[in-house]
């Protein structure tokens, strides 16, 4: 099965989803169609499995690499990390298949309305990771409000980039200004006011 998904990630990468057909993957694999049948039953389900594996290994870099900054690190810096593995990741799937990403749309808006609950989603790891790793930073009283509207942002707003201006997800300053956004979100506190924290954060 390893070897089918490798194979079928390499076409994917270098030719293209049209690309992407039982023979081609038979060959690249040395794997018979029968037997890639028994394993994959569509080329669909092989590229659920291909995606459940990236998404998997960016998952665990970006925890891994939270936990790892320097303890001079501040929680702005530690949220374009956060952007800048998840950000390409999605531009990358986009790229590679957009039809297969329109449908793990539909499932992640369940996720984001709390209609399915996944083990390990991503975005929930992340949100998680930052405000273990940066505690003193997280001046939100109502810490479960801050990682609920944290969660929502970082799941559905490069979504909606990826589905409607793809474009956005490759402009500079769209990492820049999502990091500010959810870094208000984490460091205003009860009684705050809006303005004041904004623009520290703006500057």
């Amino acid at each position: 099965m390893d070897a089918l998904k490798k194979a079928g990630w390499e076409i994917l990468e270098k030719e293209g989803r049209d690309a992407l057909s039982l023979e081609r993957l038979s060959v690249r694999a040395g794997v018979a169609v029968s037997s890639i049948y028994e394993y994959f039953p569509t080329m669909e389900s092989l590229v659920v499995a291909i995606f459940d594996d990236f998404r998997a290994k960016a998952r665990r870099r970006l925890v891994e690499e939270i936990q790892e900054l320097p303890p001079s690190t501040k929680l702005l810096d530690g949220i374009m990390l956060l952007l800048d593995i998840g950000i390409p990741m999605l531009h990358r799937w986009v790229q590679l298949d957009r039809e297969m990403f329109v449908k793990s749309s539909q499932y992640d808006e369940l996720v984001r309305l709390d209609l399915v609950k996944p083990d390990q989603y991503w975005t929930s790891m992340a949100t998680d990771a930052l405000m273990e790793r940066f505690p003193d930073e997280v001046l939100a009283r109502n810490r479960a409000k801050a990682r609920f509207m944290v969660f929502h942002a970082i799941l559905a707003l490069p979504r909606a980039m990826a589905l409607m201006r793809p474009e956005y997800l490759l402009e500079p300053d769209t990492k820049v200004l999502l990091a500010r956004m959810l870094h208000a979100l984490l460091t205003t506190g009860e009684g705050d006011s809006v303005s004041g924290p904004a623009r520290s954060c703006a500057r």
